[in-house]
């Protein structure tokens, strides 16, 4: 029956694809319990009672092979579905010629970090950036695991060549890092206008006002 499990197989991914329910599935298979045993119902009592069992297992198996399949299909696309929600909460802006920001929004795990990793290092190669600004605003609490992740970030850019600025300190993550002794070792700034400004003078930039600067 490798050809029916085959067919049942592409039919549940088809259908955890677009959406139904396991009950739907499971529902398309066992429909057809009742017009197979209208035809294996036939001859002796032994008989059909041999035919009528041997065909419910077959339903039985082909059923958990269906139901497998699906789950698996279901969970496949939930991981892609959390992958791209995770690159699109992510998204890497270039802020000047050499600069860019990460605002990042939400809680930070271990999943979460590799997405940001990946996105930031492969910006950093085709920006050529300089300086990386990684903005916390969005990041409700910071303890010792987010820290860790924060780290693990700015040593990665560090090691493709570009200085990073962690902005968006807010006080009470400031006051929740020092009683946990989290020590950052980067610089870091209370908003994403102030790390803007130390990223432009590392790299001898200035913001002027030109309704105040001095005629040539």
């Amino acid at each position: 029956y490798d050809n029916l499990r085959a067919y049942l197989g592409e039919i549940s991914r088809a259908r955890a694809v677009k959406g139904f329910s396991p009950s739907e599935t499971a529902l398309f298979l066992f429909s057809l319990k009742r017009p197979l045993f209208g035809v294996v119902s036939k001859g002796d009592v032994a008989e059909r009672a041999q035919r009528v069992w041997d065909l419910s297992h077959l339903i039985d198996e082909l059923g958990v092979h269906t139901m497998e399949s699906y789950q698996r299909s279901r969970e496949e696309v939930i991981v892609r579905q959390q992958r791209e929600i995770a690159e699109l909460s992510t998204p890497v802006v270039k802020l000047w010629d050499g600069v860019l920001a990460l605002p990042l929004i939400g809680t930070l795990d271990s999943a979460r970090t590799q997405v940001v990793m990946e996105s930031l290092l492969q910006s950093i190669v085709d920006y050529g950036a300089e300086i990386a600004i990684i903005d916390i605003t969005g990041v409700p609490t910071v303890d010792t695991l987010v820290a860790q992740h924060l780290l693990k970030t700015v040593a990665a850019a560090r090691l493709m060549g570009a200085d990073c600025i962690v902005s968006g300190i807010r006080p009470q993550i400031a006051q929740t890092m020092v009683h946990l002794g989290v020590d950052l070792d980067v610089v870091t700034k209370s908003s994403l206008a102030d790390a803007f400004a130390v990223a432009l003078e590392r790299m001898g930039r200035t913001v002027v006002d030109v309704s105040t600067a001095a005629p040539r």
